[in-house]
């Protein structure tokens, strides 16, 4: 994989914005800067749904059926909460890094490359358990804004696009041009429809996010969110299949810092 920071100069077009508030917004926290949002709830280890419209099984050669297991629509207000209860009260960006209203997501971006990233803000990466409880929101929601999938809300039902994985261990400048052919991501916050309950935005579609696993799984990263063409993914389903050097055209991250005390 190349180096992501070159990467970045390629796909990163800063705009100017300013964080604003949206009906889905609470807003901001005197703890908190005023860029970020206060995520402070009770994260459960487990969340169940009961899914209530799976998708029609596709039909393949010899009369064969494969389900897809990708839920479209859960009942409503059942949730079933299992395993430890962690009490937790974050700070976290309101939009994917560079974290400004209107700027393009930073993506090519490693676990190790987002780390150092916010550390040079003065945060850090995200904590799994943290972004799961910042989609879900009190109600511990399947989708950060709901029950049901709607692909007019979020960044996530774009078609996807045959990738030349080649072009990605080559010459940076090869690798470049690949992710900005493939590119179909939105300016954080364009959709304002696609926000948590916390005010977070973009935390399903978009970009994929990554965050710090749980204490159980093999590497320090893992990817949250799913990217611009899974309309499926929700709150929970982590991918923790990836070193943390791994950086790919649609992985970005978001961070994270300690509330400070009230005035």
């Amino acid at each position: 994989m190349i180096d992501p920071w070159l990467s970045l100069l390629g796909l990163s077009l800063l705009m100017a914005g300013r964080p604003a508030t949206s009906p889905g917004d609470p807003g901001p926290s005197p703890e908190c800067p005023g860029d970020m949002r206060l995520v402070d709830g009770i994260h459960y280890d487990s969340v169940s749904h009961v899914c209530v419209d799976p998708p029609p099984a596709p039909q393949r050669a010899g009369n064969l059926k494969a389900r897809d297991t990708h839920c479209f629509h859960y009942a409503e207000d059942v949730s079933v909460l299992e395993g430890p209860a962690l009490p937790i009260r974050v700070c976290m960006d309101q939009y994917e890094a560079p974290n400004r209203r209107g700027a393009s997501p930073i993506v090519m971006a490693s676990y190790r490359s987002a780390e150092r990233w916010c550390a040079k803000a003065g945060k850090r990466v995200c904590g799994e358990r943290e972004w799961e409880l910042a989609c879900e929101g009190p109600e511990h929601l399947p989708l950060s804004y709901g029950w049901a999938v709607n692909t007019n809300l979020c960044n996530s039902n774009k078609g996807w696009k045959a990738v030349d994985f080649a072009k990605f261990d080559g010459p940076r400048d090869a690798a470049v041009k690949e992710a900005s052919k493939l590119w179909q991501g939105a300016p954080s916050g364009r959709y304002a429809s696609c926000v948590s309950p916390f005010g977070i935005y973009d935390m399903n579609g978009n970009v994929e996010e990554w965050v710090t696993s749980r204490e159980s799984r093999e590497w320090p990263g893992a990817l949250m969110g799913g990217f611009w063409a899974k309309p499926w993914t929700g709150c929970r389903g982590t991918n923790d299949a990836h070193q943390p050097t791994f950086a790919f055209y649609e992985t970005g991250f978001r961070c994270c810092r300690s509330p400070h005390a009230n005035p």
